[in-house]
């Protein structure tokens, strides 16, 4: 598997081994002074097989079980070892994808990790029981997605046929659109950035008219959720995406994106200062809550506590996204615009194209977390 994939395997272990869960500051680092005593850790591998980590204090071993059933008890300082193992078969791998030792599978095995991905259920991968060790507080089952940075950023908003935001084009014609359409990149992938600096030489002119349709959902979908968060973060999105691919802005993170729009202030809205960095910061949450640009959202939140991230070092700390403000910062510092494939079964975007008499392009992105 690759880094990001071991990533998940990892933290179960550490958790174990340490029996701490370390809270993140507004700057994604662990908090020495803040911290939850894990208690209990739960992994849905699939549908039929859920198994449960009991913690029995700091010396004890730890109890494993199998839909309910009793199966064994390790030692947690066993735990401990093979996360330190594992950790160090992830920073000291070559290639994309890799093995580890044999100890380490082994391991994994006595300890009833069959499936290094656990089945995701309402965005969480892992759920815990903790303990605040001021206030002795428990909170129980507590879902958390797991972010890792051994391997590629982690991405917060998934780009889909349906976040594409569409242009349609004047001064276009048949000869042209082929012309464009055969700027490649060496690979012989779409390049994106000549095609849109060539529509502009030609004298083109591009005017928005929405994002494309959700399949499934048979409306624009993207654009229903983003009217929900804000009225104005439509226009807000596609004015980004607009900076970005037809005025070459070269910054990607969304704090120096953000500058340029409230410059801009596109919505013609008092306090742009303000008022811009909110809806962002708010899009980002959304897009962490469970909002995607396919399915229509209820604005309801999927999420129970928030999530794990493995930092570089191997360290393992908790942000807890439950309206926390601090959360929000965090994203909003931490967060930077991507564009990924523009093949028609990913992003489907970059290519001149036409319906009727009227020709359209479109523009395209996700989101990942540094």
């Amino acid at each position: 598997m690759n880094r990001g994939e071991w990533g998940e395997p990892y933290a179960a272990l550490r958790l174990l081994g340490y029996k701490k869960l370390f809270i993140a500051n507004e700057n994604g680092d662990p908090n020495p002074n803040e911290w939850m005593d894990v208690l209990k850790i739960v992994r849905q591998e699939t549908n039929d097989r859920i198994v449960t980590y009991h913690c029995n204090g700091i010396d004890h071993d730890i109890d494993i079980e199998i839909n309910n059933v009793p199966v064994a008890s390790i030692q947690a300082d066993k735990f401990k070892h093979i996360a330190d193992l594992l950790k160090n078969d992830i920073i000291n791998s070559t290639g994309r994808s890799f093995n580890v030792s044999d100890e380490v599978v082994d391991f994994l095995q006595k300890a009833e990790i069959q499936h290094m991905k656990a089945k995701s259920v309402e965005k969480s991968d892992i759920f815990l029981d903790t303990r605040d060790p001021r206030s002795s507080i428990v909170r129980e089952n507590i879902g958390f997605s797991i972010k890792c940075e051994f391997g590629e950023n982690p991405t917060l908003f998934n780009t889909a046929k349906a976040s594409a935001a569409k242009f349609k084009i004047s001064g276009m014609n048949d000869v042209l659109m082929k012309e464009i359409n055969s700027l490649v990149d060496g690979k012989g992938h779409a390049a994106v950035s000549e095609r849109c600096n060539s529509i502009r030489e030609h004298g083109c002119k591009l005017e928005y008219v929405g994002y494309e349709l959700a399949s499934k959902a048979k409306c624009e979908a993207f654009k229903e959720n983003l009217d929900l968060i804000n009225p104005n973060l439509p226009i807000v999105i596609q004015r980004i995406l607009w900076n970005h691919f037809m005025e070459r802005q070269a910054e990607t993170d969304i704090v120096s994106v953000m500058k340029k729009i409230i410059i801009e202030n596109p919505c013609n809205i008092t306090l742009p200062e303000t008022k811009y960095p909110y809806m962002i910061k708010m899009f980002l949450y959304s897009a962490y809550c469970g909002m995607t640009a396919s399915t229509i959202w209820d604005g309801k939140s999927t999420v129970k506590g928030g999530y794990i991230t493995i930092k570089k070092t191997g360290e393992v700390v908790a942000n807890y996204a439950l309206e926390s403000e601090a959360f929000k910062n965090f994203l909003y510092t931490h967060c930077y615009l991507d564009f990924p494939s523009t093949d028609q079964g990913h992003g489907a975007y970059g290519e001149v194209y036409k319906q009727g008499d009227e020709f359209y392009f479109k523009m395209n992105f996700q989101i990942r977390i540094r």
